[in-house]
């Protein structure tokens, strides 16, 4: 069967709700094809054919058991059942439009950035294939030769080290999403250390090769502790901004999409950091480079404690608008939120947090611009005081 066409077990599992966060991304993918698509809107169709047979058929009954996932459904049902029963698709033409509504709901729920599919940790190979990590598991990673390339164990995955080589191969490319509310630490083949922070990406060989750089390409934000090689292996981080090469150092690079303002943080070593302006900034230890579309290459010294804290499960901000703050919030807490409050946009806050929960944060905003907010289902909405 072709790798790219849906199979029974995968549309059944869609039908009761049962697919797990990387089946379901990898489902999504598949639904790129009209095909899938067509044949998926079948089985649709002969699934609600099973009630209106077993019962008197109430179509807002069937519309919200549809939803709820909670419609039986032969998981053994073969393509062939479909071609036996064409007639069975003329009484269901007055449901069609109903089944047609409730998949595209169904879908359009799921159609978001790969980021925001599950709340657990995804990790694609170089294959095409999807897995979803579970923190309490362990779990060896393969190639597409089948060789263990590296191994999980809760929130770490440790690649084989491996000498750089001058064999010539076709080296493959590993990518790993870690979800709102979660971290994880990548250990390269070289040895070089990487801690991703929540709803970051990061796209890495599973080996690196002699006479090249090693490049990596973040989204997000990640702290590199990066192993030393020789020239010729420069360790290089890409991000939508900027490029940051390095030999061999420790830094922090926060790179996220949502964010206004983007930067590197040199904590030892040396980096060197080429912004879209084609503009390079060399940074000793201290130093910040910061990006924004405003300013795209300011170099300043800061306390890079406060930038590195995220390592120690604790969130960080100083004298920082509300705004940017909102975004740390809904990454270390993993909620949406949605500010109706005018007040608190510029404001600026200081604080540090680590046991804390998202309420007592919002408490202690609230000593300085009084607002009222609640949170329900990982959702929190603020509105003004007198609202």
């Amino acid at each position: 069967m072709n790798k790219s066409q849906l199979n029974n077990i995968e549309i059944s599992k869609f039908l009761n709700n049962t697919l797990t966060p990387g089946e379901l991304i990898v489902f999504k993918d598949k639904l790129e094809v009209s095909e899938n698509v067509d044949l998926l809107k079948k089985y649709i169709v002969i699934n609600h054919l099973f009630e209106i047979e077993s019962q008197n058929f109430d179509s807002d009954v069937a519309f919200e058991k549809f939803l709820a996932k909670k419609i039986e459904y032969n998981s053994t049902l073969k393509n062939s059942f479909y071609e036996s029963n064409k007639s069975y698709l003329l009484v269901a033409a007055s449901i069609c439009l109903l089944v047609g509504l409730s998949f595209l709901v169904y879908f359009n729920k799921y159609h978001t950035n790969e980021l925001e599919v599950s709340n657990q940790i995804v990790l694609k190979l170089s294959s095409g294939e999807k897995k979803s990590l579970d923190e309490s598991k362990s779990n060896k990673i393969y190639n597409k030769q089948g060789e263990v390339v590296a191994v999980q164990k809760g929130n770490s995955i440790r690649y084989n080290y491996k000498e750089s080589t001058t064999k010539v191969v076709v080296n493959e490319f590993n990518e790993i999403y870690v979800p709102y509310g979660k971290r994880m630490e990548i250990v390269l083949s070289d040895g070089s250390r990487v801690h991703l922070n929540s709803g970051s990406s990061l796209k890495y060989p599973t080996f690196f090769t002699a006479d090249q750089k090693r490049i990596v390409e973040l989204k997000g934000e990640a702290y590199f502790d990066v192993a030393k090689m020789n020239e010729l292996n420069r360790f290089v981080v890409t991000s939508d901004n900027f490029e940051t090469t390095v030999l061999g150092t420790e830094f922090n690079v926060s790179s996220y999409d949502s964010d206004i303002e983007n930067d590197v943080v040199l904590i030892e070593g040396s980096v060197r950091v080429m912004s879209n302006s084609d503009k390079e900034h060399v940074l000793i230890p201290g130093q910040q480079f910061k990006y924004s579309n405003t300013n795209p290459g300011e170099v300043k010294t800061v306390d890079v404690q406060s930038h590195i804290a995220w390592l120690d499960g604790v969130l960080f901000f100083e004298n920082e608008e509300f705004k940017s703050i909102l975004k740390k919030l809904e990454r270390f807490y993993d909620v949406s939120i949605d500010n109706n409050c005018e007040a608190l946009w510029n404001e600026k806050f200081t604080g540090q947090f680590d046991l804390e929960s998202i309420e007592d944060v919002l408490e202690t905003f609230k000593n300085t611009v009084p607002f009222n907010f609640e949170l329900k289902n990982q959702k929190v909405v603020i509105n003004p005081l007198n609202s």
